[in-house]
């Protein structure tokens, strides 16, 4: 799938959809080109907006996402432009989750004469060899489930971290959603070891394995929308292995894997936050 190409300022209708007045995001200072088209103000029903714009994007090469900020205020850093510069995706094509998640998890496990129980019990089931990537799920969300995610979880989970429960809509030009952080250039990542490529080739195993889509992209915050969650503890607890290692701070701010499978299994969000 390709990339589409962004709206002008102003209102804006794709397909069934009507979005109000929006403008353009510059991105990058310097660069010349902006990186999103955004809603000036937040949208009613933001959830089943994106929704049905997600659906839309094999037509538009649009990927919608909800806007966040800092502490909540979207002038930050959609308005404000603190990007990063913007890659080109295909960055991110010759590199593999599994081998950036291993060398993840051989820098969060400590040396042997280092290790006691209270590290132990939070890597737990597992040792200190990487157990490897979650297995895929296959069993998708009910429609009733899809729509209370959309409609309840997710607005209580933006006021709970001082956004306003319905979003700015975003639209950027990319071929799926793992790819938008590398297109506007996100931020989020500056302070932290992780690049935007790795995070990328992650995000799009989780898409391809749990249906795990980016919903909420904020100034260091991000949350996934999840068709497929792990249903069991196994699933979960290997998943959560792979969270606990990627995120600075993840899952409400879990970083045990028992306590960060407990709230993965069968959620339909994922929230990270990188300090």
């Amino acid at each position: 799938m390709s990339a589409g190409r962004l709206p002008g300022k102003g209102p804006l209708r794709l397909g069934p959809v009507t979005l109000p007045a929006g403008t353009l995001i510059a991105g990058y200072p310097g660069k010349g080109h902006p990186v999103a088209w955004a809603t000036v103000d937040p949208v009613p029903e933001s959830g089943r907006v994106w929704s049905a714009l997600s659906r839309l994007h094999p037509r538009t090469g649009l990927v919608p996402i909800q806007l966040d900020g800092l502490n909540g205020d979207t002038r930050r850093p959609w308005d404000s432009g603190e990007f990063t510069e913007p890659a080109d995706p295909r960055e991110a094509d010759g590199l593999d989750a599994s081998a950036v998640l291993r060398f993840d998890w051989r820098a969060w496990v400590p040396h042997p004469r280092h290790d006691d129980a209270e590290l132990m019990q939070m890597r737990a089931p597992f040792t200190q060899e990487w157990p490897g990537l979650a297995p895929p799920e296959r069993a998708p969300l009910t429609e009733a489930g899809r729509r209370h995610a959309l409609d309840v979880e997710l607005p209580q989970v933006r006021r709970v971290n001082g956004a306003t429960p319905q979003a700015r809509i975003g639209l950027v030009a990319a071929a799926r959603p793992a790819d938008v952080l590398l297109v506007i250039g996100w931020g989020g990542l500056v302070n932290c070891g992780e690049s935007l490529p790795e995070l990328t080739a992650v995000l799009r195993s989780w898409e391809d394995r749990f249906g795990a889509r980016l919903i909420d992209v904020g100034y260091a915050g991000l949350r996934l929308f999840v068709e497929r969650p792990p249903r069991t503890l196994q699933g979960a607890e290997r998943l959560a292995a792979e969270q606990v290692v990627l995120g600075g701070d993840c899952i409400g701010g879990a970083r045990d894997i028992p306590g960060t499978a407990s709230r993965l299994l069968n959620s339909p969000i994922w929230t990270f936050w990188w300090d």
